[in-house]
């Protein structure tokens, strides 16, 4: 909706499920299940395709603006069923999520760039927005690292080594990833 006018507009109707939605270089993008990063024109809220579909075949995508550059952060889930639904009952704590894969938009080429390495950066994937920080002016925070919450615990994806760990209680980091208000951080 935009200021002035009385009923809501449908901004596409291709697609009614986007995975994220970010404000980067004052433009609001979206992101599908597929990892298509659209940016929505606010004169004629049209969608317009900015990037070719990620091919990643993740169960959902978070986008993350780091240092001027634009990510997609691809989730994986557990695909044993079983192994899934034992852990929403509290046993094999490590199960739900698998991996992360991380993109970056190469702008110039509009490609989609594999990353490895976030160099001192982490990415923070919270329920109301997700950032990135510099794990040299913050403390707590490991380099190279993803934060995320699950039903219970903050958890720590690390790229260096694939593997998900719960995080021992930090109050900045539990504050940041449980808080509803992405302005409530240390």
């Amino acid at each position: 909706m935009k200021h002035g006018d009385k009923q809501w507009k449908l901004v596409d109707d291709k697609n009614f499920y986007y995975d994220d939605v970010i404000v980067f270089k004052g433009q609001f993008y979206v992101t599908d299940k597929w990892g298509t990063i659209s940016w929505i024109d606010v004169c004629s809220l049209k969608l317009i395709q900015f990037s070719p579909p990620l091919c990643g075949f993740g169960n959902k995508k978070h986008l993350v603006e780091s240092c001027g550059s634009l990510y997609v952060v691809d989730r994986y889930y557990e695909s044993n069923e079983d192994t899934r639904r034992n852990y929403v009952g509290r046993h094999h704590r490590e199960a739900v999520v698998e991996c992360f894969k991380v993109y970056k938009l190469d702008e110039e080429w509009g490609k989609w760039d594999n990353v490895k390495n976030l160099k001192d950066r982490s990415f923070i994937l919270s329920k109301s927005c997700n950032f990135s920080v510099s794990t040299k002016e913050l403390i707590g925070y490991k380099a190279n690292c993803i934060y995320f919450r699950d039903a219970f615990d903050v958890r720590m994806y690390n790229l260096d080594d694939d593997s998900v760990t719960t995080v021992d209680f930090n109050p900045c980091i539990d504050k940041t990833l449980w808080s509803r208000s992405p302005w409530m951080r240390c």
